[in-house]
């Protein structure tokens, strides 16, 4: 699998909204930072959260 087929996985999971399923696209130590808010979200799990919590409606 090239680095592109990973993003692309990880986008085609996203536009689902399966929050837990495109977790599985990061790496195990994933920090991601949203600088707008000053958030930083570490670990897949809390990246599943935040993210179904977020109202998602439609594609990404």
């Amino acid at each position: 699998m090239t680095s592109k087929d990973v993003v692309l996985s990880f986008w085609n999971a996203m536009q689902t909204n399966d929050f837990a399923k495109a977790s599985e696209w990061l790496s195990p130590d994933f920090e991601g930072f949203w600088p707008q808010s000053g958030e930083l979200i570490v670990g897949k799990d809390n990246f599943a959260a935040i993210n179904s919590y977020y109202s998602a409606n439609g594609i990404w």
